[in-house]
C-alpha cells in the first residue's frame, strides 16, 4: 500500500486568550490498498469472502476549529469539516474457496467512499455557573453520508457492462448530547468525590449512521435508492449518571 499526503494550515490566537481558531486543508492520495468483504452467496447460502486489491482513494478536506471564552462562566466551540474522498480507479477481487479463485473486476471508479460523513459540523458550550460544577451542551450534525458499496452491484466481468451509479447518500441528521460534573465540597483526607451524568441524543432523534447500498439481503430493484439499502440506526435517547472517586 501506498500513502502520499500532504497538509497545510495555520493557528490564530486573540492576545488576550480568549479567542483561538485553527484551519487546515489537507490531501491524501491512497493507492494499492487491500481490502477484504463478505458476502452472501444465494445459491449456497454461505458467507464468501472476496480479497480486493488494487483500491486507489483522493481524501481531501478542510477542517475549522473556532473556540471563544465569552465570559469567565461560558465557553463556546465550533466546529468544521468539509471532505471530497473518492475512489479514483477500479479494483479487482478474487473470491477465495476451497475449490477455485475466480477475479472480477469492481466499478470503484470516481465512486464516494462510503462509510463515513464527508461534512460536518458541531457547536459546543461550556458553562461553569458553581464553583466545580461544568456542564458541556454539544450538537452535531452530519451531511454527505454515502452508503457503503456492495460488491455485487459493482462487480463485472465486461467493463463494459459496468453499474456505475452513485450510492445512496443517507439523509443528514443532528445529535445533541450533555455531559456534567460536580467535585462535590467535601473530602475524606485524599478522597474527593465528584458526581457526572450524560445525556446522549438527548432530542431522541431518529436517523441512520450507517447504510449499505443496493444490500444483497434488502435490495428491492437495485436502482441505488433508499429501498435497496440495508440501513443501521443509531442509538436513541439514554443517560447515565454516577458518582466517581479520586485520591
Amino acid at each position: 500500500e501506498k500513502f502520499t499526503g500532504f497538509e497545510a494550515g495555520f493557528n490564530l490566537y486573540s492576545d488576550d486568550g480568549a479567542m483561538a481558531s485553527k484551519l487546515n486543508f489537507y490531501s491524501t492520495s491512497w493507492t494499492d490498498r487491500i481490502q477484504t468483504k463478505q458476502v452472501f452467496n444465494p445459491e449456497t447460502e454461505d458467507a464468501e469472502i472476496i480479497y480486493l486489491t488494487g483500491i486507489s482513494q483522493s481524501h481531501t478536506g478542510l477542517e475549522v476549529e473556532i473556540s471563544a471564552q465569552l465570559h469567565s462562566m461560558v465557553r463556546m466551540d465550533f466546529a468544521l469539516g468539509l471532505g471530497n474522498w473518492v475512489f479514483t480507479d477500479d479494483a479487482t477481487g478474487t473470491y477465495r474457496d476451497d475449490n477455485s479463485d475466480v477475479s472480477y473486476g469492481y466499478a470503484l471508479k470516481d465512486l464516494k467512499v462510503g462509510d463515513m460523513p464527508q461534512t460536518t459540523f458541531a457547536f459546543g458550550s461550556t458553562i461553569t455557573p458553581l464553583d466545580g460544577f461544568t456542564l458541556l451542551v454539544m450538537y452535531r450534525h452530519y451531511l454527505n453520508h454515502t452508503a457503503d458499496w456492495s460488491p455485487s452491484s459493482r462487480e463485472y466481468s465486461n467493463e463494459a457492462n459496468a453499474d456505475r451509479a452513485p450510492s445512496w447518500v443517507t439523509p443528514g441528521y443532528g445529535v445533541l448530547d450533555m455531559h456534567g460534573t460536580y467535585s462535590l465540597p467535601i473530602e475524606f483526607g485524599p478522597v474527593k468525590p465528584q458526581v457526572f451524568f450524560h445525556v446522549f441524543n438527548a432530542l431522541d432523534a431518529v436517523y441512520i449512521q450507517d447504510a449499505t447500498d443496493n444490500s444483497n439481503y434488502n435490495a428491492w430493484d437495485h436502482d441505488h435508492n433508499a429501498d435497496d439499502a440495508e440501513v443501521f440506526f443509531g442509538l436513541p435517547f439514554s443517560f447515565n449518571a454516577g458518582l466517581s472517586i479520586t485520591f
